[in-house]
Order: C-alpha cells, then structure tokens, then sequence
C-alpha cells in the first residue's frame, strides 16, 4: 500500500496537479478519467475510472435487453417520453 502523504494546491483555474509519486503508483496518465466525489467540506474523493471496465458492463447490460426488448420498441418508448 501506497503512504507517502504530498501535498498540493489549486491554481487560480481550479485545477490540482496530482503529485508525480501518486500518479506512477497508481498507474495514472495523461488521459486517465477520475470521478470526483466531495465525502464533505474537507473530503474530496477522486477514483480512477477503468474505460474498459465500464465499456464491458455496457455491453453486459445491452446484451440482457436485447434479448428482452426489440430496438422497434425502444424507439417507440424513446419517442413517446420526448
């Protein structure tokens, strides 16, 4: 487990750097996604989004309702709620 503690500031942008340390232990990129979380007014939680992870449980999830549900009848239900 990770515990060295860092520290970091916002810029007037609103922006914080993730400290260098963080970023390699925790296999964190340029183009890595987080979620964003305020736990309360001294919490903030930030959690790495997993793009692939997310992508398979989409198409886990399409994959149930396609066989339940037509696209016929989505488009149908879609146009009614509009």
């Amino acid at each position: 487990m990770h515990t060295s503690v860092e520290t970091t500031k916002m810029s007037t942008k609103g922006q914080v750097t993730i400290p260098k340390e963080t970023r390699d232990f925790t296999e964190s990129g340029t183009e890595t996604i987080f979620t964003v979380f305020p736990l309360n007014k001294e919490t903030i939680i930030l959690k790495k989004l997993n793009k692939q992870k997310i992508v398979g449980e989409f198409r886990a999830l399409r994959a149930k309702v396609k066989s339940k549900i037509s696209e016929a009848e989505v488009n149908e239900i879609v146009h009614k709620a509009r």
